[in-house]
């Protein structure tokens, strides 16, 4: 998919497997923490949404928010159900959000290339393609980019098997400015020269001007030169080996080269509209191959963590329509309980009209209470989440604010129709009958 273009996180390191772990006993313990302080928590909060919700109603308003007081271990309870759905619903869109703000900040950072051409599916793009593209007027460059594995045998002695390794042609350098620790990218690029990333380097005593064994699969064993140490502090690329397609071709016969995985092409100043026009003409009859800009780049990667999320999202939902059914409850069983108190309130001239708002109220006071803890929490965890992930080269934290804000509003929602069946029942009880009720 669009995430396939070097959207590799560096290997976990041991800091952020430490950290996963510990974020995770954080998320537990905190939820727990916070499901049982949340009677406590009741009283304050329910009184500063009344404060700005409920009173402008008058008298019902504040009735509405003395109910909901009355039990504060119940109105704990019931909004923990919903504070636990919507607090994962914010970690994960804060989780998500960081994810395509991050990668979107390392293309305009890194990426010198105005087009990305692949195949969605993951098939390699064919020669006959390669072609296609390289014969489009107004192209400033085409850079072949494509990936194998070999074995490698390092200077500290060991050998690794089936380790990748990136060939592309020099131009590639170019198209994705990645940072260097030492000696300068393109020298990769070289006659059997080739690059390692400083935590590899780190790892097996490399350094500028080391000699590695590389074993090329369906090929011969080469002696590569290390011409650059690339820095692992990156989203795009991390961890990449780089040698020239000519070196690979000098150890691979011609009938066992990879594909390329992918091609670039920058269009000459001026001219990049024309040449959008142009590649996907020229492709017309590879359907398979999709040519992006960066925009259209960005858009496919958010697209495709917004079906990931959505996927989740849906799960959640179930956890929602749980803590629905938990405020219905409640509701009705407080109803049930004021049965005398609502009959002598209908009888000193509460209309039923007035009796449905209150309970509504209620309902709606007591969602916006599980609302808000969980709100605030899941960004808490997101935010927690996103200092682990920034490790793995996410580094920016993106609030998506019309997502929680929709969701706080939403809220008020869930809380009115919870309150459907419970005040409809108050309303239509028999005010003579209520009263008698012991």
């Amino acid at each position: 998919g669009a995430g396939g273009y070097g959207l590799y996180l560096a290997s976990a390191t041991d800091q952020a497997k430490q950290g996963s772990a510990w974020l995770g006993l954080g998320i537990v313990l905190s939820l727990i923490g916070f499901v049982v302080i949340g009677p406590l928590l009741a009283g304050g909060v329910v009184r500063v949404l009344g404060a700005v919700l409920l009173r402008m109603f008058g008298p019902v308003g504040r009735m509405a928010e003395r109910n909901a007081l009355r039990n504060p271990r119940r109105t704990g309870a019931t909004g923990a159900a919903l504070m636990i759905g919507l607090a994962l619903v914010a970690c994960l869109s804060v989780v998500g959000s960081s994810m395509v703000a991050s990668a979107s900040d390392q293309l305009d950072k890194t990426v010198g290339t105005d087009f990305i051409i692949q195949s969605d599916s993951g098939q390699r793009i064919t020669p006959q393609a390669v072609r296609a593209v390289k014969d489009v007027p107004g192209l400033a460059r085409v850079t072949e980019y494509r990936t194998t594995t070999a074995d490698y045998t390092t200077p500290d002695g060991r050998t690794l098997k089936d380790t990748d390794i990136t060939a592309a042609d020099p131009t590639y350098a170019t198209d994705l400015r990645t940072k260097t620790v030492a000696g300068d990218l393109k020298d990769a690029y070289l006659p059997d020269s080739m690059s390692v990333h400083d935590k590899f380097a780190k790892a097996h005593g490399i350094h500028l001007g080391s000699k590695i064994a590389v074993s090329f699969k369906d090929g011969r064993t080469a002696h590569l030169t290390v011409r650059a140490i690339t820095s692992s502090d990156g989203l795009i690329d991390a961890g990449a080996k780089y040698t020239s397609i000519a070196t690979l071709a000098k150890y691979v016969p011609a009938a066992r080269m990879p594909l390329d995985e992918l091609v670039f092409a920058t269009a000459k100043d001026g001219r990049q509209d024309s040449a959008y026009k142009a590649l996907k003409s020229a492709l017309h009859d590879y359907p398979q191959y999709t040519v992006r800009d960066q925009t259209d780049y960005k858009k496919a990667l958010k697209d495709q963590i917004g079906q990931l999320l959505n996927l989740i999202y849906g799960l959640l939902a179930l956890a929602i329509i749980v803590a629905v059914l938990g405020v219905v409850n409640t509701l009705a069983l407080s109803v049930v309980e004021r049965t005398r108190e609502i009959g002598l309130m209908r009888a000193i001239g509460l209309s039923r009209r007035q009796l449905r708002r209150m309970i509504r109220m209620e309902s709606v006071v007591i969602a916006l209470f599980g609302a808000l803890l969980g709100l605030g929490l899941g960004m808490g965890w997101g935010a927690t989440a996103q200092k682990l992930l920034a490790l793995q080269g996410l580094k920016v934290l993106e609030i998506p604010w019309p997502t929680i804000i929709g969701v706080f509003i939403g809220s008020a929602f869930v809380g009115l129709f919870a309150a459907l069946i419970p005040a409809f029942r108050a309303g239509r009880m028999n005010v003579l009958n209520a009263i008698a009720t012991d």
